[in-house]
């Protein structure tokens, strides 16, 4: 289908495609993504307020360089994205790792008043806690109060397994205080290099700008085949299925996950995206790592998602989108074996 929509594009609009285009993004994919976050994570806005990017990382790095100025507090759930703190860090903000416990981030009266808060509120990063509809509401009035902006990185939400998906925190925002990040690369591939922020009407010109500076605009073609592929059905579809089959997928890993090494190991709520965080004893991750990349199974490290040494907690990152079953259980088998050495 996606071979058949780029030479359709091609037919049908040609040299247009080939040329410079909008830095903003490709119109008809912009109210394509305008319709789809309404409608699958009741995200308010039009195509107007949709700026479409190559990544998250360049949103992120947009964000810091227009919204921070040298010193302004930044709080950061604690574990957290380090892409984002390092977007952040290089504009020269001071980080203040705010704890995340079982409803997301904990804000604390004692915090200094932040700038910008950064959030993974329907399934953080890395611990997989959803932030309550409580903190949520308390987040959007300490924002509108202390005149913060909230970043709401939706990352990996297309793909909820258990239970009702939780809104997007932005369909919550009556103040224009939330900017909404969202990419294409896990739904779709990597390659593809689209992501999206979406803001607040009276952010537009300053990030269109900022965008022009940065690299111009996104590749055309692919803005255009993405839009069809949206507009005729068929990203809704691929995401039903594929939705079902990372849900096996994550069932698979789960269950093998507690029967191997349920007696060494926690794993951590998995009811969205894709990848499972795996508590450890402490001291172990380092060591444990090691062994298991010799055994051929790559485990990402915990430890290195907090920014203070004293609130590390060890474990892995275990991602299951790209194995199948059979894949699943054999790695998990070999951490096993290194877990009872």
């Amino acid at each position: 289908m996606w071979k058949q929509l780029t030479a359709q594009r091609l037919r049908l609009q040609g040299e247009s495609l080939l040329r410079y285009g909008d830095p903003q993004g490709y119109l008809p994919l912009r109210e394509a993504i305008a319709a789809h976050v309404n409608q699958t994570r009741g995200v308010i806005c039009d195509a107007n307020q949709v700026i479409v990017l190559t990544s998250s990382q360049q949103a992120l790095q947009l964000i810091a360089t227009l919204l921070l100025d040298s010193g302004d507090s930044v709080w950061m759930e604690e574990p957290g994205y380090a892409g984002a703190r390092n977007a952040f860090i290089s504009a020269g903000a001071a980080l203040t790792p705010v704890a995340v416990d079982g409803d997301g981030l904990r804000a604390e009266p004692s915090l200094p008043k932040p700038r910008l808060i950064y959030l993974t509120p329907s399934h953080q990063y890395p611990t997989g806690a959803a932030l309550s509809l409580a903190r949520r509401l308390a987040l959007l009035t300490l924002a509108e109060r202390q005149q913060a902006w909230i970043i709401e990185d939706d990352y990996d939400s297309e793909f909820h397994y258990d239970g009702l998906p939780i809104p997007a925190m932005q369909g919550l925002d009556r103040r224009g205080r939330v900017l909404y990040l969202g990419t294409f690369s896990k739904s779709l591939f990597p390659s593809l290099r689209l992501a999206y922020l979406i803001v607040p009407p009276t952010l537009v010109e300053a990030f269109v700008t900022a965008r022009t500076v940065y690299d111009g605009h996104s590749a055309q073609l692919m803005q255009a085949v993405t839009a069809e592929f949206i507009r005729q059905g068929h990203f809704a579809a691929h995401i039903r299925y594929m939705r079902q089959l990372y849900h096996s997928r994550r069932d698979v890993l789960l269950a093998a996950v507690r029967e191997k090494l349920g007696h060494f190991a926690t794993p951590a709520p998995a009811a969205v995206g894709l990848q499972l965080s795996v508590w450890l004893p402490p001291g172990q991750e380092a060591a444990l790592s090691r062994q298991a990349r010799r055994l051929g199974v790559l485990t990402p490290g915990l430890t290195t998602q907090y920014q203070t040494v004293q609130a590390q907690r060890d474990g892995w990152l275990l991602g299951f989108s790209a194995l199948t079953p059979g894949e699943i259980r054999s790695a998990v088998e070999r951490l096993a074996r290194i877990a009872a050495a």
